[in-house]
Protein backbone atom coordinates (compact mmCIF):
# COMPACT_ATOMS: atom_id res chain seq x y z
CA UNK A 1 0.00 0.00 0.00
CA UNK A 2 1.51 3.48 -1.30
CA UNK A 3 1.74 6.35 1.72
CA UNK A 4 0.45 8.99 -0.20
CA UNK A 5 1.31 11.07 2.64
CA UNK A 6 4.32 10.45 2.59
CA UNK A 7 4.89 11.01 -1.43
CA UNK A 8 3.80 14.42 -1.08
CA UNK A 9 6.00 14.46 2.01
CA UNK A 10 3.18 16.17 4.23
CA UNK A 11 1.52 14.61 7.66
CA UNK A 12 -1.67 12.68 8.11
CA UNK A 13 -3.37 15.78 9.71
CA UNK A 14 -1.96 18.51 7.15
CA UNK A 15 -4.81 20.88 5.71
CA UNK A 16 -6.16 20.81 2.16
CA UNK A 17 -4.34 24.03 1.90
CA UNK A 18 -1.40 22.65 2.68
CA UNK A 19 -1.59 19.66 0.82
CA UNK A 20 -2.74 22.00 -2.59
CA UNK A 21 0.89 24.12 -1.72
CA UNK A 22 3.17 21.04 -1.44
CA UNK A 23 1.41 19.29 -4.62
CA UNK A 24 1.62 22.20 -6.66
CA UNK A 25 5.28 22.70 -5.61
CA UNK A 26 6.33 19.01 -6.35
CA UNK A 27 3.68 19.03 -9.52
CA UNK A 28 5.91 22.36 -10.92
CA UNK A 29 9.37 20.32 -9.79
CA UNK A 30 8.94 17.32 -11.55
CA UNK A 31 6.65 18.21 -14.68
CA UNK A 32 7.55 15.93 -17.44
CA UNK A 33 7.83 19.39 -19.85
CA UNK A 34 10.72 20.47 -17.35
CA UNK A 35 12.58 17.40 -17.65
CA UNK A 36 11.86 15.75 -21.31
CA UNK A 37 13.11 11.83 -21.81
CA UNK A 38 13.47 11.84 -18.39
CA UNK A 39 11.30 8.85 -17.04
CA UNK A 40 11.98 9.04 -13.07
CA UNK A 41 10.90 12.73 -13.27
CA UNK A 42 7.66 11.09 -15.11
CA UNK A 43 6.95 8.30 -12.92
CA UNK A 44 7.22 10.68 -9.92
CA UNK A 45 4.93 13.55 -11.27
CA UNK A 46 2.17 10.73 -11.88
CA UNK A 47 2.52 9.38 -8.36
CA UNK A 48 2.29 12.96 -7.30
CA UNK A 49 -0.52 13.86 -8.82
CA UNK A 50 -2.49 10.16 -7.91
CA UNK A 51 -1.68 11.29 -3.87
CA UNK A 52 -3.25 14.74 -5.03
CA UNK A 53 -6.39 13.44 -6.35
CA UNK A 54 -6.81 10.72 -3.98
CA UNK A 55 -5.57 13.49 -0.64
CA UNK A 56 -7.68 16.49 -1.91
CA UNK A 57 -10.79 14.45 -2.39
CA UNK A 58 -12.47 15.00 1.40
CA UNK A 59 -14.61 11.50 0.50
CA UNK A 60 -11.36 10.01 -1.17
CA UNK A 61 -8.77 11.28 1.72
CA UNK A 62 -11.50 10.32 4.37
CA UNK A 63 -12.00 6.17 2.83
CA UNK A 64 -7.94 6.10 2.55
CA UNK A 65 -7.42 6.96 5.89
CA UNK A 66 -9.59 3.98 6.82
CA UNK A 67 -8.08 2.02 4.99
CA UNK A 68 -4.86 2.89 5.61
CA UNK A 69 -5.52 2.58 9.70
CA UNK A 70 -6.80 -0.78 8.64
CA UNK A 71 -3.84 -1.88 6.87
CA UNK A 72 -1.07 -0.23 9.93
CA UNK A 73 -3.18 -2.14 12.31
CA UNK A 74 -3.05 -5.50 10.26
CA UNK A 75 0.36 -4.79 10.07
CA UNK A 76 0.91 -4.76 13.82
CA UNK A 77 -1.35 -7.71 14.28
CA UNK A 78 1.42 -9.74 11.70
CA UNK A 79 4.25 -8.29 13.35
CA UNK A 80 3.11 -9.59 16.84
CA UNK A 81 2.01 -13.65 15.79
CA UNK A 82 5.26 -13.40 13.82
CA UNK A 83 7.18 -11.73 17.01
CA UNK A 84 9.23 -9.71 14.44
CA UNK A 85 8.23 -6.21 15.86
CA UNK A 86 11.33 -6.24 18.31
CA UNK A 87 13.75 -4.67 15.84
CA UNK A 88 16.99 -6.54 14.27
CA UNK A 89 19.64 -6.04 17.22
CA UNK A 90 23.31 -7.46 16.41
CA UNK A 91 24.55 -9.92 19.07
CA UNK A 92 27.20 -8.51 21.33
CA UNK A 93 31.20 -9.12 20.57
CA UNK A 94 32.21 -10.11 24.01
CA UNK A 95 35.32 -9.90 23.47
CA UNK A 96 35.40 -6.39 22.30
CA UNK A 97 33.53 -5.35 25.65
CA UNK A 98 36.47 -6.88 27.52
CA UNK A 99 38.73 -5.83 25.48
CA UNK A 100 37.47 -2.04 26.15
CA UNK A 101 36.75 -3.18 29.48
CA UNK A 102 40.55 -3.98 29.64
CA UNK A 103 42.14 -0.32 28.10
CA UNK A 104 39.66 1.21 30.42
CA UNK A 105 40.25 -0.26 33.61
CA UNK A 106 43.68 -2.15 33.12
CA UNK A 107 42.78 -5.71 34.12
CA UNK A 108 40.51 -8.29 32.65
CA UNK A 109 36.73 -8.56 34.28
CA UNK A 110 37.14 -12.77 34.62
CA UNK A 111 40.52 -13.49 35.83
CA UNK A 112 41.60 -10.34 37.28
CA UNK A 113 44.78 -10.22 36.28
CA UNK A 114 46.35 -6.84 35.54
CA UNK A 115 46.71 -6.33 32.00
CA UNK A 116 48.28 -2.62 31.52
CA UNK A 117 51.13 -2.61 34.17
CA UNK A 118 52.59 -0.16 32.62
CA UNK A 119 50.15 2.53 32.89
CA UNK A 120 49.39 1.39 36.86
CA UNK A 121 53.62 1.84 36.92
CA UNK A 122 53.18 4.95 35.21
CA UNK A 123 51.18 6.49 37.99
CA UNK A 124 48.28 7.78 36.03
CA UNK A 125 45.31 8.04 37.78
CA UNK A 126 41.71 5.44 37.31
CA UNK A 127 39.63 7.43 34.55
CA UNK A 128 36.55 6.53 36.91
CA UNK A 129 38.70 8.64 40.08
CA UNK A 130 36.85 11.88 40.24
CA UNK A 131 37.84 11.87 44.32
CA UNK A 132 40.03 15.38 43.71
CA UNK A 133 36.82 16.77 41.74
CA UNK A 134 34.33 15.72 45.32
CA UNK A 135 37.25 16.93 47.22
CA UNK A 136 37.38 20.65 46.08
CA UNK A 137 33.68 20.59 45.37
CA UNK A 138 32.71 19.92 49.44
CA UNK A 139 36.32 21.54 50.18
CA UNK A 140 37.76 18.80 51.90
CA UNK A 141 41.72 18.46 51.97
CA UNK A 142 42.92 14.67 51.91
CA UNK A 143 46.18 14.07 53.85
CA UNK A 144 48.71 11.64 51.98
Amino acid sequence: MVDWYQVLGVSSHAPEEEIKTVYRKLAKRYHPDMHPGDEECGRRFREISEAYSILSDPEKRRAYDEERSRGFQEKNVERAKTHDSMPDVNPVDFQNVYRSFENFFGFNPDTKDIVNEDRLRQGTKNPLDASDIFDKFMGIKRQS
